[in-house]
């Protein structure tokens, strides 16, 4: 196994970047691969590709509309979705967008629905806080009386803060009214403050956008949708999960069709159905994470997830799957990030693996990564623990996907595992990687007809 153990003067190795990229380029080349499951390792299946790894993973899944942290770790490269087909009227933006949630209740799936839902009282508190915002847009410092800039922002505030209290009161009072009447109690008084808040809130304007939102049925259980003037969002509730699409373009900035739109959603979602951890779908479709989608082998698709072993918490495995050629862009970045100088050659000692050439699958592909030790100021030792990242890719060919791997661990008490057994875990399982069986079968099917 080549590799440079130095302490960095900081220079950028061009070298390295240009072998890499070089490598990715001849990913196309086909290779003998006699690879076998290493014991105790599962099948697992990611876009239209299936792979071994590790048994007790943990996914890293988000709940809709949560911005808590879930995980020890993450990594900004990557998200915790996909992106699926393209959609009709533009033709260049994907059709949709999915997320999954870990294992959850239906009370969060309601919550979520409820989130999504055109909302009469939503759309009024946006026109309160536009006022707010449309007066800090008209405010000229030059020109304008400040106190009275002031005075006008306060003013908002509180007409915004006193209608949601309002908002929040008439929840409460309903709760009290209802119990109060269960104990046999007057509740007169509960239902006239009730009305009178109720009768203000109505007097509020809504927005233009709530003009143009609608919900929708699915006509499938347990499901949930809406069409807002930028995005189609449709809410399944499978296996105690939340599996959440979201139709349209990447932006706002675009507004999709909703004609065009609705029939894709249906047929995508009578295609799509929920999958157990492990599963491989013997027909031609994508994975992803407890789900998989139904297709002609051919339409477009980009998966970005993360996950970890249950006992190695700090350290986070990043895989990205794409079958667009032009997605290979995005590896030489990704791939090349820690292969610069070291900032801090007197407190870090580095020691790069790579790049070489190794097998993805039937095809090659690139590996590189680092490892990383402290220095002790004091002895000029290094520390016993090593850090290290570890990147593994390959542009995709004619039956196999673009690909991005990348194992980071992450400083804790506990060492991660050695680098050694890393290494050899991130080769075998790019060296698993083959096609679902229902696309083998296509892939098959195309070759005998050539």
């Amino acid at each position: 196994m080549p590799s440079i153990t130095k302490r960095l003067n900081g220079a950028t190795n061009l070298a390295l970047v240009s072998a890499i990229y070089l490598a990715l380029c001849a990913s196309s080349v086909f290779a003998t691969n006699d690879y076998q499951t290493p014991e105790g390792w599962r099948t697992e299946c990611l876009g239209r590709s299936q792979f071994d790894m590790p048994p007790h993973t943990v996914w890293h899944l988000r709940m809709p509309f949560d911005n808590s942290v879930s995980y020890v770790t993450d990594d900004p490269w990557f998200g915790r979705y996909m992106d699926y087909g393209t959609e009709p009227v533009s033709g260049v933006y994907k059709l949709v967008r999915i997320r999954i949630s870990p294992e959850t209740t239906r009370a969060a799936f309601d919550n979520a629905v409820g989130v999504e839902m055109p909302n009469k009282t939503k759309a009024q508190m946006r026109v309160l806080r536009n006022r707010v915002n449309e007066r800090r847009e008209r405010f000229d410092p030059e020109k304008d009386d400040r106190e009275q800039y002031i005075e006008d922002l306060m003013n908002l505030d509180a007409e915004n803060e006193r209608y949601s209290d309002m908002i929040s009161d008439i929840t409460r009072f309903k709760i009290f009214i209802d119990f109060d009447k269960s104990k046999g109690r007057p509740t007169e008084e509960l239902e006239a403050q009730l009305a009178d808040y109720e009768r203000q809130i109505a007097a509020l304007p809504t927005d233009e956008r709530y003009e143009h939102e609608r919900a929708f049925d699915l006509g499938i259980p347990d499901a949930a949708g809406a069409w807002h003037p930028d995005k189609m969002v449709a809410l399944l509730w499978r296996n105690n999960r939340i599996y959440h699409f979201e139709f349209g373009p990447k932006n706002g900035e675009y507004e999709s069709n909703f004609d065009a739109l609705e029939p894709l959603a249906r047929d995508l979602l009578a295609r799509f159905r929920p999958r157990a951890e492990f599963e491989i779908p013997q027909e031609p479709g994508v994975c992803l994470p407890f789900g998989f989608i139904a297709d002609s082998g051919s339409e477009k698709y980009d998966a970005y997830f993360s996950w970890h072993s249950e006992g190695t918490p700090y350290v986070l495995n990043n895989l990205k799957l794409s079958n667009s050629v032009g997605d290979a862009l995005e590896l030489l970045p990704m791939l090349t990030k820690r292969l610069m100088g070291n900032p801090f050659p007197n407190a870090l000692n580095i020691t790069d693996l790579g790049p070489r050439r190794i097998d993805i699958g039937s095809t090659r592909g690139t590996f590189a990564g680092r490892a990383f030790q402290a220095i002790n100021p004091e002895s000029d030792q290094l520390t016993s623990h090593t850090q290290y990242v570890l990147n593994a890719g390959a542009v995709a060919g004619k039956y196999t996907p673009t690909l991005l791997f990348k194992q980071q661990t992450f400083a804790n008490d506990q060492p991660p595992p050695p680098i050694e057994q890393a290494e050899e875990d991130v080769l075998n399982m790019m060296r698993s990687f083959r096609p679902l069986p229902g696309m083998q079968a296509l892939y098959d099917e195309a070759e005998s007809r050539r």
